[in-house]
């Protein structure tokens, strides 16, 4: 695997997607878009093979169908998504799911073997990170390393590196980003990342070259960075950054995204925006009707807590019993597979909205000004990523509803006019509270605890603000609280890491649950 991350601020609040996880839907429907891509979307059989947290959820999380909708071609919001398995049956594509234990890999790794119209075989070994972003490690032995984000060729020839520089120079020309060799004994391994995309008349060009004895093009799952350059390693370089510049921290993560991208500020804002009427719509879906959830344990959580609220018995104050009823609203959607915005990641994607939004809504604050401090959250989200993580998988819900409660501690803090230090303290604060927090979930379904949570979490992220605006100090700075995070993730065991092994997953209720369901989804 990579040694850093590198996210990007829709990264980390996106992709609109179909519930009801992230790094277990969104990114393996990405990585199945990767090998997709292989054999034109056309298999003629599909094998997978679930390793970690994925062999104990990948029914639960829905990664079956997830990978399924990726190679069959369909994109994280795709509403055909739940049937991909039986449109592939219908199409008379052979499909088949194992679990396998793979030494040393990520705890959310994906192996798919599939074979082409023709019977060609391909092999893939990815990983999905969180937040559904995604690393494909090897395809057809080739270590690729890729994270889909930009135009790849790679291949083998039987010239030299140098000899092959020139060559892609002389059909891509300032089109490379980035251009890696590893010499063997009778040809030459090549990788080549691109700058825009590469053209299928550029890839024949390349083809047609005697020396090249394979070439294979992957194409970017989002539109070209202008710029490789990575996010601000550090929460304290970025407050640096900002210092120094006299502006928000939001200013200087809008100022980053738009020259990453290639794109004005104004563009970037209006993603955002758009990514916050989703947030908004989710909420609004959520209290039309009951959903139906995946495993249907319960229904109508939001409902009950409207009809409590509005009854004038709320014992927290009708705002944050507001809050708790638009947690449930947009977990309950991301549970019936209905579509959200993760944020940082589809298992927590109730927690910013629900905080955010309604105190907000609340508050009489400008949207604009809303939109604006969403790139704050952004931007502790991105250092997150960087050197920790919000992967369920790799550090527990305290790395995933926590990380969620931290970006929503720092928006609220900038909305509401906090310096550099409070919304510091807010982060710190947010984490300090979730620290240690386990993945149970329950049958390995979003319902419970992770819906919960989100209340929870965004209540906590309200509280850290308002201490943090109050000048309560943190004590801790937010990089050494991301740090801790690390390293309790690092010590937790893995049964308490998304696999059902241990926690709530493991108590009597659970484990009846868990068979009741599995029975009836096989019968």
């Amino acid at each position: 695997m990579l040694g850093v991350n590198n996210f990007d601020v829709f990264d980390v609040i996106g992709p609109i997607m179909i519930g009801p996880s992230s790094s277990h839907t969104a990114g393996a429907i990405r990585i199945g878009q990767i090998a997709g891509q292989l054999c034109n979307y056309e298999p003629q059989e599909i094998t997978v093979l679930f390793h970690g947290s994925l062999a104990s959820t990948y029914s639960t999380h829905k990664t079956d169908v997830g990978i399924v909708a990726g190679i069959l071609g369909m994109n994280t919001d795709d509403g055909r998504i739940r049937h991909s398995i039986e449109i592939a049956s219908n199409a008379s594509i052979k499909v088949k799911f194992q679990s396998i234990n793979i030494k040393n890999a990520h705890p959310s790794t994906i192996i798919i073997k599939l074979k082409d119209r023709e019977g060609a075989e391909i092999r893939i070994q990815a990983c999905s990170i969180g937040g559904g972003n995604i690393l494909i490690e090897e395809i057809n032995q080739y270590k690729v390393n890729l994270d889909g984000k930009r135009d790849c060729l790679f291949g083998r020839a039987s010239i030299t590196g140098s000899q092959l520089k020139k060559i892609f120079k002389d059909v891509l020309g300032n089109e490379i980003n980035t251009l890696e060799f590893s010499s063997r004994s009778e040809y030459t391994e090549f990788k080549l990342l691109a700058r825009s995309p590469i053209t299928a008349e550029k890839v024949g060009k390349i083809k047609a070259i005697s020396e090249i004895e394979e070439v294979i093009l992957i194409k970017s799952l989002s539109e070209a960075r202008e710029s490789g350059k990575g996010f601000y390693s550090s929460w304290s370089e970025l407050v640096e950054v900002s210092k120094n510049k006299d502006c928000s921290i939001s200013n200087t993560v809008i100022e980053y995204e738009a020259i990453n991208s290639g794109r004005t500020k104004e563009e970037v804002f209006a993603e955002m925006k758009g990514k916050y009427a989703v947030m908004k719509e989710a909420i609004k879906k959520g209290l039309e009707k009951e959903h139906e959830l995946i495993g249907n344990i319960f229904k109508g959580n939001a409902a009950k807590m409207n009809k409590f609220l509005n009854s004038g018995m709320s014992l927290c104050g009708v705002i944050l019993s507001k809050v708790i009823r638009n947690a449930l609203a947009i977990m309950e959607v991301n549970g019936s597979m209905g579509k959200v915005v993760a944020c940082p990641t589809a298992g927590s994607c109730g927690t910013v909205p629900a905080a955010v939004i309604t105190i907000a809504q609340e508050k009489d604050i400008p949207e604009d000004k809303v939109v604006k401090a969403l790139f704050t959250g952004a931007g502790i989200g991105m250092i997150i990523g960087r050197n920790a993580s919000f992967s369920g998988a790799v550090g527990g819900c305290q790395a995933e509803c926590g990380s969620a409660s931290a970006m929503a501690a720092a928006i609220l803090t900038e909305m509401f006019g906090g310096d550099y230090s409070q919304i510091s303290s807010a982060i710190s604060l947010a984490f300090g509270n979730i620290l240690g927090l386990v993945c149970d979930p329950v049958a390995g379904l979003v319902e419970i605890p992770c819906i919960q949570r989100n209340t929870m979490t965004a209540a906590n992220a309200i509280i850290c603000s308002e201490m943090a605006l109050a000048g309560v100090d943190s004590v801790i700075p937010p990089d050494e609280m991301i740090g801790a995070m690390d390293e309790v993730s690092k010590l937790m065991d893995v049964s308490l890491k998304d696999t059902l092994g241990a926690g709530m997953s493991n108590t009597p209720t659970a484990r009846r649950i868990e068979t009741e369901f599995f029975s009836k989804k096989f019968m």
